[in-house]
């Protein structure tokens, strides 16, 4: 049976526990009201048969020993003297015969009427009777009402716990068969190539001999790159990744990625560029692999022609570079979960474009973004742009004070010359 069914099968019992639940609090109050209402009655008959033998003995102390010794010592009431004639509602111990008729005295808060002489009696009159009846079970419905709202609690984290074990698996999935058939072309090409060296037909030929070399180590490269790329994200999610960090250049690099990226472009993209901004802190290694993974997305989720702008600024004590296209854009619902693990948001214009990639790259930026200190974000709008900032801190404690990064850009570009 599927987990769906042990889900609806959970709230079913849950919502059985909840039927039953009000049910014997209901039936718990009820008999607990009716346990009291008798004792009250019962403590009232033994004062009066008590203050008929011993009249000098005052009867309110006489029913307030009764309620005590019943274990009623919440119950608080007076003495109300009436009179006999006239009143409709005087009642007489001789009236009632049955539960039902002195409970309907006793749901009015007061007792029978005990006669002190031919013109007046008294009764009491009952002023807290609910702190009896309710009070004294108040504290097992409360532990009650919060064991269940726990117990619903754990449920419905079971439930949600589930449902993400369920997407993260099929996330899991995914990227297994993403991973696999993206490593099946290299493998592939890696046996050709092999058998092809090995049969020794290309002994004679030996420019394809060194092309065949040379596809072998690139195909072996992109192998090493994408496990590279798993592992990385692995050390960066436990903390384990060591960066060497130093004042770089920023444009050299930004400009190796344009030059690779218009080669391998498969559709016309135009790349500008606004570095106010120079250099920077970071260890450039893994800030390079994640301004190539935010181009490689421009690219990827974009129109038939691409607009790229690269750009770097400082502002509020940080080193920001984004990235801007004119592509598809994100939509608002999606922005707040594209950097999780796996996490891909495919096209919604209708087309039936296949997007390659494992849903790691944004991670990758993000997790490489918090190893320097720093963050990414985002602002997008569906149809017309999206633009990525990478945030890095421009000062760092312990870093001794140097020129500003305009300074030092002007210093690099005069070692360049």
């Amino acid at each position: 049976m599927s987990k769906s069914f042990y889900i609806l099968l959970t709230l079913v019992a849950a919502a059985v526990a909840v039927f039953f639940l009000g049910r014997w609090t209901g039936m718990s109050l009820g008999l607990n009201s009716q346990r009291v209402m008798r004792t009250v009655h019962e403590a009232w008959c033994r004062a009066d048969d008590r203050h008929a033998l011993c009249p000098e003995a005052g009867l309110d102390s006489l029913f307030h020993q009764q309620l005590r010794e019943d274990g009623l010592r919440r119950l608080r009431f007076r003495l109300d003297t009436v009179s006999l004639a006239g009143d409709s509602t005087v009642v007489f111990r001789s009236a009632l015969h049955y539960f039902e008729d002195y409970e309907r005295e006793l749901e009015h808060r007061r007792t029978f009427v005990i006669p002190i002489d031919s013109l007046h009696g008294v009764r009491a009159q009952l002023l807290n009777l609910r702190a009896e009846t309710v009070g004294a079970q108040l504290y097992y419905l409360l532990g009650t009402v919060v064991g269940f709202l726990l117990l619903a609690y754990g449920i419905a984290k079971q439930v949600d716990t589930i449902r993400r074990q369920d997407k993260l698996s099929q996330m899991r999935e995914d990227f297994s068969y993403a991973m696999v058939h993206d490593m099946k072309t290299p493998i592939s090409t890696i046996l050709m190539a092999a058998r092809n060296l090995r049969s020794g037909r290309l002994d004679a030929k030996p420019e394809r001999k060194r092309e065949h070399f040379e596809l072998l180590e690139k195909e072996g490269l992109h192998l090493l790159d994408l496990t590279n790329r798993v592992l990385t994200l692995s050390k960066m999610e436990h903390h384990q990744l060591l960066l060497d960090k130093d004042w770089h250049p920023l444009r050299p690099v930004v400009d190796e990625l344009i030059q690779v990226f218009e080669a391998k472009a498969a559709k016309p993209v135009t790349f500008s560029t606004d570095l106010q901004a120079e250099t920077v802190y970071a260890d450039m290694e893994f800030l390079k692999e994640a301004l190539s993974n935010l181009i490689d997305n421009a690219l990827k989720y974009s129109k038939d022609t691409v607009e790229v702008r690269i750009a770097s600024r400082q502002e509020a004590g940080y080193i920001r570079i984004s990235v801007r296209d004119n592509g598809i854009g994100i939509p608002l619902s999606a922005q707040r979960t594209i950097f999780d693990k796996f996490e891909r948001v495919l096209p919604r214009d209708g087309s039936q474009q296949k997007v390659s990639g494992f849903g790691l790259g944004l991670n990758y930026v993000m997790n490489v973004a918090r190893e320097h200190d720093g963050y990414v974000s985002v602002e997008s709008v569906q149809g017309r742009f999206s633009e990525f900032t990478i945030s890095l801190p421009e000062s760092l404690s312990g870093l001794t004070p140097g020129p500003s990064p305009k300074e030092r850009g002007e210093e690099w570009s005069r070692n360049r010359e």
